[in-house]
């Protein structure tokens, strides 16, 4: 069977659905391609579901640019087409003199990068939330959160609308470049095939790494290996959503940015992700590492709630481009066309804040795409 494709996708997480929802137009042919038997069933909704306001990276990152300008897009896009959203504002807050040193750096890069946040006085923290404990905090008024599943449905909506067809048990299994394009093998339920596409975008998530590799990238030398990166999320029972307001972080002291209070749509309270390197895509919840969430410093700062009140919930696996121990990694979202790959184009490591970032990395995908056809 031989199609020809001006633009095919891979991946139909929420990069690949907002993608698709800004590429497709009248006069191009656009395929979105999806291993799984749906769209988001990976990192797109195994995540917080936050919409984060551009706090935590670096002032002129592809993840800060990104995640500012979304953070004002997703509240436009939920409010004009009734998805579901609550801008329930933050506390990121510390327990200690160290923390409250880290928390004043990370309040100092949050505004310098343009994000509004106002530091708390305690008898401020106190009628914020008066059942938070902590030394000191500050407040991020824009964070909210969404339910991306209907996010995506909007995305997906809109692309199919705009003449994009979306095949699902469908995987990418060999990439070939030839004049004008390229030759992208794929397997589904009734066998294998291959097809013309003349732009190739890969945002395949926790494998765009391995599409990567197929197209012909040492991502080694590109450094772009990915690691995986699981996090573990408890349910709260007992009726203590009641006791909180908003969303409340701990203080950064590591990779990522810890355990903290997560929310639904309906406020049901979970805490998470709880979070560690894995080589395996295992979503099973190791239990025996909630000692280590009654540890945190988020369950310091919330002491009404008890060890009874946690049950293992869900678990995540993000894609990394920063292993162990490493320092901060940007998005890559790139144009291979300086590798000899003139129309394939990378979107790896997208980790948080990838949702929330959906619409701007679109935008900034539809441009490169543009350039090219």
């Amino acid at each position: 069977m031989s199609y020809r494709a001006d633009i095919t996708i891979v991946g139909a997480g929420v990069i690949g659905l907002a993608i698709a929802s800004q590429v497709t137009r009248e006069g191009r042919e656009v395929y979105l391609l999806e291993k799984n038997e749906s769209f988001g069933q990976e990192q797109s909704t195994r995540n917080s579901q936050v919409i984060h306001a551009g706090i935590y990276y670096e002032r002129d990152s592809l993840k800060a640019k990104t995640c500012r300008e979304s953070n004002r897009l997703l509240y436009q896009i939920c409010e004009q087409n009734g998805i579901a959203y609550r801008k329930c504002g933050k506390i990121i807050v510390a327990t200690n003199e160290v923390e409250a040193r880290a928390l004043e750096k990370l309040y100092v890069r949050g505004k310098d990068s343009g994000v509004p946040l106002k530091m708390l006085s305690r008898r401020e923290m106190g009628q914020l939330e008066p059942n938070l404990r902590g030394t000191a905090a500050f407040l991020s008024p824009t964070t909210g959160i969404v339910d991306s599943y209907a996010l995506m449905c909007y995305f997906l909506g809109k692309a199919r609308g705009n003449g994009a067809q979306v095949a699902y048990k469908t995987e990418v299994i060999g990439i070939e470049g030839v004049t004008g394009g390229y030759k992208v093998r794929v397997k589904d339920p009734g066998g294998d095939f291959s097809f013309m596409t003349r732009v190739l975008i890969n945002c395949a998530g926790l494998y765009s790494d391995r599409v990567a590799e197929m197209a012909g990238i040492d991502i080694n030398k590109a450094n772009y290996k990915q690691h995986w990166y699981k996090g573990e999320y408890y349910s709260v029972s007992g009726g203590k959503n009641k006791l909180i307001n908003r969303l409340i972080y701990a203080v950064p002291m590591g990779i990522g940015v810890g355990v903290h209070v997560c929310f639904d749509i309906d406020w049901r309270l979970r805490l998470g992700p709880l979070s560690y390197y894995v080589d395996e895509i295992s979503y099973k919840i190791d239990d025996s590492r909630k000692q280590a969430l009654l540890a945190s410093s988020i369950v310091k700062v919330l002491p009404f709630i008890e060890p009874s009140d946690l049950d293992p919930e869900t678990s995540g696996i993000m894609a990394m481009l920063q292993g162990e121990g490493e320092g901060f990694r940007d998005f890559v979202i790139k144009h291979e066309y300086d590798r000899g790959l003139p129309g394939f184009i990378s979107l790896v490591g997208i980790d948080s804040p990838g949702l929330t970032s959906s619409p701007a990395i679109a935008r900034y995908v539809s441009h490169l795409v543009n350039e090219i056809l």
